[in-house]
């Protein structure tokens, strides 16, 4: 694949990284499913396996995923006990580039645009998020509600549950779940769905019940080991998408918000010591 990445299209390139952050799960997707995480489309998919030396999509992704089953680890720079303190920083740092990388390369410009526009037209925003997907939810509730809008967030599920069921079609719901199925966080979005509520979500898998279930999703795209089992890179790109559902959100929100911000960083900063 590296050999081949020279001469590919940008369309191809997107595909790449997808394949290189998530052999798994890539090699486990339909056609359909691969163009639509990658926002390509078939034909990209279709020339891309032919590209690295496959005869259809059908036969790289056989290959694939036999290859993700004999040696997993060859597709990242996994940090071994014998590795110095350096070696593991360079890896950790290494991993979290691709794992942003991987997630900017899947983001679809329409499904953000789709997003922004729920977000400016919503009456009332709700963060979601339990165990370690609290923290992007919690990150994105302190960025929103500086922007003087309607946010809400809290940190027990029987809080979000309720809240959950207080929500309308009128409301806007951020769903964070690295798996995409906790048992908790499902039947709060079962709940926000009966409502009729836009609900956004941001997961590691699109294949997961919640990413079905979502109007939008966004995938953070990172592979983790049975040692970063809450998702470390996951977590930092689920924090970057969020950040960047408010920055494209805020830019449009024009004055108002502005000010907003202004008055917030303004008090914050008189209760810094200096």
């Amino acid at each position: 694949m590296a050999s081949s990445s020279d001469a590919m299209s940008p369309s191809e390139r997107k595909i790449a990284n997808l394949v290189l952050a998530r052999p798994g799960d890539v090699s486990n997707m339909t056609i359909k499913e691969l163009a639509h995480a990658a926002s390509v489309s078939t034909a990209s998919v279709s020339r891309f396996s032919k590209r690295v030396g496959f005869a259809s999509y059908r036969e790289f992704s056989l290959a694939l995923g036999q290859l993700e089953q004999e040696n997993k680890p060859q597709f990242f720079n996994e940090i071994q006990k014998s590795d110095s303190l350096s070696a593991m920083t360079d890896k950790i740092f290494k991993q979290t580039q691709d794992a942003l990388t991987a997630t900017r390369s899947g983001l679809s410009e329409n499904d953000l645009a789709r997003a922004v526009l729920r977000i400016l037209r919503s009456k009332r925003l709700g963060f979601f998020g339990l165990g370690g997907s609290s923290i992007a939810a919690l990150d994105g509730y302190h960025k929103f509600i500086q922007t003087g809008r309607d946010c809400v967030y809290y940190p027990d599920y029987d809080l979000q549950l309720m809240l959950a069921s207080q929500m309308t079609k009128n409301d806007v719901a951020i769903v964070v779940s690295h798996s995409g199925r906790n048992k908790e966080t499902m039947t709060i979005c079962r709940e926000l769905h009966k409502h009729k509520v836009t609900l956004i979500g941001i997961t590691n898998s699109m294949r997961s019940p919640l990413a079905k279930l979502c109007d939008i999703t966004f995938a953070s795209l990172a592979e983790e080991n049975d040692v970063r089992s809450e998702g470390m890179y996951s977590q930092i790109a689920q924090m970057v998408i969020m950040d960047t559902l408010f920055t494209t959100s805020a830019l449009r929100m024009g004055s108002e918000s502005d000010e907003s911000i202004r008055k917030v960083h303004a008090l914050m900063e008189k209760i810094r010591l200096h």
